[in-house]
């Protein structure tokens, strides 16, 4: 006799839809319950920081869904395998740019970044830490192919506090209810973005054969707006043993190429700095008048993660890896990832080029054309500002924002429409009952030699981020 199968398998797909499984089981959780857990997880988020802050300053909860998604075994290793072959690509982006002049237009740098760039750039070590923003539908059959990266975020990248609390949040609150009503449910965290990092740090500290391990998270002070990590960040390390200090870039100095930040009144020695801000803000800050050589001297002397390759946090990155010209500089293995899990991108401007099949298009007709396959976005932006779905805007809307990317070259980039996997999860209202309401959900990726943190996030609207009024998703693995 043929086994039952069981609806919680831990590789592979996760048959049966075990999204829709959960759902069932919360629907069986009775409704004062309900009602005590939402407003349990509520109150847990605001008593961990899980609030976002607007542009006044003002701190706003953040929403928090009950429901999990769960990650099969087999499919985290995959995400992961795709996360460190996609790096590797990425870091061969600073010598291509340097190197050939195509590049260079796809890539654009301003004035000042170009400057900074040849002064800094050497012979260091490039290394990486950042966060890929994906979607896979990990309980579809066809969850390989929905599998799908939409962008790189290489500096100071968000929800590496966020992450491992909502995931603590669900898996103390929601999940013993489940698990009365399907005690075999078993779940784990996957691996916490913050240790994603430590790893970076330590293997690149192993790399420089340095004797001291002092870490330096950089980010301004005093920011307004936006998610406040690096407090956080700094307590959980130091909970663990680590030397760390939250400094601002314009803290930081060097003394006899020495780094160092004061705290307290105590000078305090610093061997690698994790940075927040890109080459272009602080030399901003530098031609006014602020002293930047801290934060140079890391950056030259190859103390920064991430490294100077960083500073390619362009869109058009895509437009490098799915364009035939640049074939050659990425490897068999890379370019076949860029086939099955990148979609086809181009920096907007009037031109000849392949389509997404191949085709040769004259590019700017073919877009008016093809308006409901695609999506524009800016070429350097953050918090999911200004991208445009083709299937949801008008032709008028369309044809103007094709006509600001002519007028402004580099500024914007065309990239194949993917939908984001769309999964229903349970609303509970004040009474308790149970509804489903359809949520747009994307993943963040964090990727070291060895672990993966993961950071879920959902939203009604078709573009997911908590910047666009969107809510935190945790994304656990199955035992």
């Amino acid at each position: 006799m043929a086994r039952p199968s069981s609806p919680f398998l831990r590789g592979g797909n996760l048959k049966d839809s075990l999204g829709t499984t959960l759902n069932g089981l919360l629907q069986m959780v009775p409704p004062d319950e309900l009602k005590a857990l939402k407003a349990q997880v509520r109150a847990e988020g605001l008593a961990r920081g899980v609030v976002y802050e607007d542009d006044d300053g003002r701190p706003q909860p953040t929403p928090i869904l009950l429901r999990p998604r769960v990650l099969g075994g087999n499919q985290r290793n995959y995400l992961h395998q795709i996360c460190r072959v996609m790096e590797g690509a990425w870091i061969k982006l600073y010598a291509l740019w340097r190197d050939d002049a195509a590049a260079r237009k796809y890539l654009p740098m301003t004035p000042r970044e170009e400057k900074w760039l040849a002064d800094l750039g050497g012979k260091q070590a490039d290394v990486l830490y950042g966060r890929w923003d994906a979607t896979s539908d990990f309980g579809s059959k066809n969850w390989l192919k929905s599998t799908q990266f939409f962008e790189y975020n290489p500096i100071g990248a968000g929800g590496t506090y966020l992450a491992p609390a909502v995931d603590e949040i669900i898996l103390t609150t929601v999940v013993p209810a489940l698990r009365k009503h399907a005690p075999t449910l078993l779940l784990e965290m996957n691996d916490d973005p913050r240790i994603v990092l430590l790893e970076v740090l330590a293997d690149h500290a192993r790399s420089l054969k340095l004797r001291r391990f002092n870490i330096a998270l950089c980010q301004y002070k005093g920011l307004k707006g936006g998610v406040e990590e690096f407090p956080f960040n700094v307590a959980f390390f130091r909970a663990m043993g680590v030397n760390c200090w939250h400094v601002d870039p314009r803290e930081l100095r060097v003394e006899d190429g020495e780094l160092s930040c004061t705290e307290a009144g105590v000078d305090h020695p610093i061997d690698l700095v994790y940075r927040d801000h890109e080459v272009n803000d602080l030399a901003a800050q530098e031609e006014a008048g602020v002293d930047m050589s801290g934060m140079k001297h890391a950056l030259k002397a190859g103390r920064c993660i991430s490294s100077l390759v960083g500073e390619f946090d362009h869109k058009s990155a895509f437009h490098v890896f799915t364009e035939e010209r640049f074939a050659a500089a990425f490897s068999s293995e890379e370019r076949k990832v860029f086939r099955a899990h990148v979609p086809w991108t181009r920096l907007i401007e009037e031109r000849r080029t392949a389509g997404p099949d191949g085709e040769s298009i004259d590019l700017l007709p073919w877009m008016t054309t093809n308006r409901e396959s695609l999506l524009l976005k800016p070429n350097r932006s953050y918090g999911g500002t200004g991208i445009l779905l083709g299937p949801d805007v008008s032709e008028r809307a369309w044809t103007q924002a094709l006509e600001r990317g002519v007028k402004n070259p580099g500024t914007w980039v065309v990239q194949g429409y993917r939908p984001v996997a769309e999964k229903d999860f349970p609303v509970i209202d004040e009474d308790g009952n149970v509804g489903l309401a359809e949520y747009f959900t994307v993943l963040g990726l964090y990727a070291s030699e060895q672990r993966l943190g993961v950071l879920g996030r959902g939203s009604r609207r078709r573009v997911v981020n908590v910047a666009q009024k969107g809510g935190l998703v945790s994304v656990l693995r199955l035992l």
